[in-house]
Formats: structure tokens, sequence, C-alpha cells
């Protein structure tokens, strides 16, 4: 081999052994870039975690009142009755007094022979037909007497409230007024009022309403005959089919 061919083989094998080199680093650059890149996406994950869990633990969940048969219910009535009547009202509803006015006495004899059990939901969407938000504030009155004073002393204060009812579109009672009626009702005026003066159970409120129409409940008044809606969207249809329905297991 001639000096010339000899120098053009070293240089061809330098040549050779530069882009092997240049290859090697560009793998390694690669496998660098692709383990940086995925702990930059650990890391965004992880934060997006540690967030997520931070705004749940630092959100104030609803207060839960207490005396519920079950959530979003107040029970009245012997729980192994064999009959259960649920009733979807609105404090602010006029439909729902006009209901309560009919049907009150038959129920509440039904209750008292252990026939029926009947479900109270009460709920709250009709804050735009009052001048002081009347609906949720008696909503929230309903449940912090109910769990204050119990079933009985809610069922005289949620009477009370559906014979005073306000009128539509005007301004309701006070929250002074509303603790003033739940001690004519029964109530112990310490225990209800901070409660009814603070709206300790607005948020649960607003999630009572949400419940109901995750339900598929459109309105109140809505009645149910053990579990099954009657007389949708006609009170007097309902009333009916329930005093039929006593009736029958007198």
């Amino acid at each position: 081999m001639s000096k010339k061919s000899a120098e053009l083989s070293r240089a061809e094998r330098a040549r050779a052994e530069i882009e092997r080199q240049q290859a090697a680093d560009r793998r390694r650059n690669w496998v660098v870039g692709g383990i940086v890149a995925l702990l930059v996406v650990v890391v965004v994950v992880v934060g997006f975690v540690l967030t997520s869990s931070n705004d749940q633990t630092g959100k104030t969940a609803a207060a839960v009142p207490g005396g519920l048969s079950s959530d979003w219910t107040v029970t009245l009535g012997d729980p192994g009755a064999p009959t259960t009547v649920t009733i979807y009202e609105d404090p602010q509803c006029p439909i729902c007094a006009q209901f309560e006015a009919m049907s009150s006495d038959a129920l509440e004899k039904a209750v008292e022979d252990g026939r029926v059990k009947v479900d109270y939901r009460i709920v709250s969407f009709l804050d735009t037909h009052s001048q002081n938000e009347y609906s949720s504030r008696a909503a929230n009155a309903l449940m912090v007497v109910n769990e204050a004073s119990g079933s009985e002393v809610f069922k005289a204060y949620h009477d009370l409230l559906y014979q005073r009812q306000p009128a539509e579109d005007t301004a309701g009672p006070s929250n002074s007024t509303l603790i003033d009626w739940a001690v004519e009702a029964g109530a112990d005026r310490a225990a209800v009022t901070p409660g009814i003066e603070d709206d300790v159970y607005q948020q649960y409120v607003i999630d009572a309403a949400d419940q109901m129409s995750k339900e598929g409940i459109t309105g109140t008044p809505t009645i149910m005959i053990d579990g099954e809606i009657v007389g949708r969207g006609n009170p007097q249809e309902a009333l009916q089919i329930l005093l039929a329905k006593l009736k029958e297991g007198q």
C-alpha cells in the first residue's frame, strides 16, 4: 500500500469514527431529552393532582342538617309504614300551599294510624319570585327547626309557613318573623335563632334543588306514592290518587 493510500485509509477510518461518535451523541441526546420531557410531564401531572386535591380539601362542604332520615328527606310517621308518600315542596310555591290545605288532614290521620309515612323533600328555586329570597330562607328555617326540635315541630312550622305564605313577587317575612313563627310552632328560640339568622343551610338548600333536578323532578309540588310519581303536574289529580290509596288502607 502506498503512503498516499495509507493516509486515505486512516482518514476514512477517522471520518467513520467521528460519524459513529456523532451518531452515538445524537442517540444519547434523544434519550436524555426524552427522560427530561417525561420528568416534566410527571411534574406537571403531580402538580395538577396536588392542586386538585388541595382545591377539594379547601372547598367548604355544605352543612347537612341533623334529624334527616336520609339526605334531603324529613320523615314523619313510622318508618315501617306500608305506604310511603314523598312530597317535593318549595315554601314559596302557591300550589304547594293549596295541596297542603287539601291533603294535610287526611295525611295526618294516615300517619297517626301507622298506615303511611311521609317523606318531605324541601327545595328552593323560587327566590326569583320573592323580593327578599323568602323561598331559600324559609327552606333553611325548616331545616334548622327540624334539627333543633324534631319532626313534629317541623310539621307544625311547615304548616304555619304555608298558611301564612307571602304572595309571589312580594317581600316575605323577615328572619326575625321566621324565628317568631318557629317559636309559635314549638321550637326553642335560642336553639333556632343562630341557624335562621346565619342562613346556615344555604348551600344545602341549593344542593337539594340540584338533587331534585338530577332525579328528573321538574316542579313542585311533586307527589310520589311508593316511589312512583302520581298526577304529574296536576296536584288535584295527585290528591285524588292519594286519597284513593289512603282509603284502600282503611
